[in-house]
């Protein structure tokens, strides 16, 4: 795929990761030619990308479908009406259908060729056992010629992926997931807990599954507006929001939202191991963000950060004992067993109803919400 993507001159890529693309991102790091820029959302990748294009360099975008969605604004406002030619490659989640315990990717599997096919946009897809991915990006090639965007979908598999796993850089002090987990478990006792995609919601079910637990799956960087609405509809309860570097970088504007409204009851946790390691580890930007700084500047009353495992538990109940909005930026490391999905035994339907039994309604999937 690399290969092809110099056949057809590209020299920059930017994109947001996903384990079809580990391999290729793995690569792309260190690549000599081709320059690979990290976007905090699908949209930006975009941007960066036709931003480089506007000036003469050839671009492409890796993202997922998951995040298609972020893709729409930029591509129907800026690449599409000023024809600035970007390849982008897009991972397939969900296609041809979701597995049983992604219910997330259902939509999303189906809908992008014919969202694709309403703009106008060319595509070729890339499979296991279709034409060599050297092969299709060439096809794709000819669109970006006559001055088009084109699309290349990406089926599971199509892409070898030999990237090692990832491996931590912090101290030896510094807390895994499954030490943040232990430490915010321990500290809780009604608060309601909601948890970000990826690694950090499956350690939150495997380490101790309750009602007040709400698992997101999908929706990447908006954990913590979903906090702020519940914590701003249920004053009398208090709320912590389970967030991680990736995720809360892919929106950092909802930061801005928190502390504006400023909810007393709401206590923003930032697992930040510089890494998004469900899909491989790739690396993240907040190496330069300080999430604690950030908190501060936008409102937050309450921001701690904290690096070690033994300052977890007395940071965590600072704020919990504070009025908020709080965030403590947790300095961790990569590691930690993650174990299943909550959605391997619990429907993400059966998720939200008994967390909204909880506060005394009851909403049953096709109808509109009832007090109880």
């Amino acid at each position: 795929m690399l290969a092809g993507l110099e056949d057809i001159g590209v020299s920059l890529v930017s994109g947001v990761p996903c384990s079809y693309f580990k391999e290729p991102i793995r690569r792309l790091e260190r690549h000599p030619r081709i320059r690979y820029v990290p976007a905090v959302n699908e949209g930006s990748a975009l941007a960066v990308a036709a931003g480089a294009r506007l000036t003469g360099e050839p671009t492409a975008v890796i993202a997922q479908n998951s995040g298609f969605g972020n893709l729409v604004n930029p591509l129907t406002s800026l690449v599409l009406p000023y024809r600035i030619p970007v390849l982008v490659l897009v991972s397939m989640r969900g296609w041809p259908t979701a597995d049983a315990g992604e219910p997330q990717h259902h939509w999303m599997g189906k809908v992008v060729p014919a969202w694709l096919d309403s703009l106008e946009v060319p595509y070729w897809w890339l499979t296991a056992d279709g034409p060599s991915p050297d092969a299709v990006v060439a096809q794709a090639g000819t669109a970006l010629d006559s001055g088009r965007s084109a699309f290349v979908l990406v089926g599971k598999g199509a892409l070898r992926d030999t990237a090692p796993e990832a491996e931590g850089t912090a101290g030896a002090q510094a807390p895994d997931r499954d030490d943040l987990v232990a430490a915010v478990l321990a500290e809780v006792g009604e608060e309601r807990i909601l948890s970000t995609t990826g690694y950090l919601s499956r350690t939150l079910y495997n380490g101790g599954d309750r009602p007040g637990n709400f698992y997101m799956q999908g929706s990447m960087g908006h954990v913590a507006a979903l906090g702020l609405g519940a914590a701003l509809a249920r004053p009398e309860d208090r709320f912590v929001v389970l967030d991680g570097d990736g995720s809360a970088l892919m929106h950092l504007g909802s930061l801005a939202t928190v502390g504006h409204h400023a909810p007393a009851n709401l206590v923003h946790v930032v697992f930040d191991n510089q890494a998004y390691d469900s899909t491989g580890g790739q690396p993240t930007t907040s190496g330069t963000t300080d999430f604690a700084a950030v908190a501060r500047a936008v409102g937050y009353r309450q921001a701690r950060r904290v690096g070690t495992r033994a300052g977890l538990r007395p940071a965590l109940r600072a704020l919990l004992d504070a009025p908020g909005p709080s965030l403590l930026a947790v300095d961790g490391k990569v590691g930690g067993a993650p174990g299943e999905r909550a959605s391997s035994s619990l429907s993400v339907t059966d998720i939200a109803a008994r967390f909204t039994a909880l506060h005394g309604a009851a909403v049953t999937p096709g109808t509109a919400r009832e007090e109880t």
